[in-house]
């Protein structure tokens, strides 16, 4: 009997070898029983540039590729696309033009911006133009992970901080921030990190003023605390 082999990209056979893992670690792999599994949001890359693997994009829209629909996804941060959402890349390099996944979550595997070391608890978010995360919002940091270059661990945290401005910012202006970090005696001022905000309030907001800010839009939207 004869044997047919095939020939497969390396880059399509190392996915291939994930998936067997990945399936292989599912608590029902081996039954017969049905698995749910969430479907991750496939995409194709617009970007212009590769997306690394555990690249943050910026989903920009849809197309029709086949009989499939794929998101189109951007380097964020692409403000004519403002409400949008971004997705953290899988394990993968995905070339300009070619197609790929992202992470289901609630954890995800980011790239961060390897200048600052970043604690537990501290708020992350999309940088403009890039592909990796520093401080801003709406992301806590959860600690470091092996898997790659600078990588950390990742999850969406919607709560709003209370925060200490540095210089007096202006309405409709962005500045910089603290934040006021709650001990066993109240609130204090952690001066190691600043944050990006924005005042949308309507009047200006002075240096030293106490803030409770909330993200909107990956940055922090600040409110005076009288």
């Amino acid at each position: 009997m004869s044997e047919t082999y095939s020939v497969l990209k390396p880059a399509f056979a190392d996915k291939l070898i994930e998936l067997v893992r990945w399936w292989e670690r599912l608590p029902d792999s081996q039954s017969t029983d049905t698995v749910t599994v969430q479907q991750p949001i496939y995409f194709r890359n617009d970007s212009g540039v590769t997306i690394p693997p555990y690249g943050v994009v910026q989903i920009s829209g849809t197309i029709e590729s086949g009989v499939l629909n794929y998101a189109t996804a951007k380097r964020p941060y692409d403000y004519a696309a403002v409400q949008s959402i971004v997705v953290f890349n899988n394990a993968f390099e995905v070339l300009n033009g070619d197609y790929g996944s992202g992470q289901i979550g609630p954890v995800f595997t980011a790239i961060h911006d390897a200048a600052i070391t970043y604690n537990v608890g501290d708020r992350m978010g999309w940088k403009s133009n890039a592909f990796t995360i520093g401080l801003g919002a709406p992301l806590v940091f959860l600690g470091l992970d092996d898997v790659a270059t600078n990588a950390c661990k990742v999850m969406i945290d919607h709560q709003c901080m209370m925060g200490q401005s540095v210089l007096a910012i202006a309405d409709g202006a962005s500045g910089l921030i603290r934040r006021r970090k709650l001990g066993s005696g109240g609130f204090t001022t952690d001066t190691t990190r600043s944050y990006p905000a924005r005042n949308d309030t309507g009047t200006a907001i002075a240096a030293d003023s106490r803030l409770l800010c909330m993200p909107c839009d990956g940055i922090f939207s600040i409110v005076q605390v009288c």
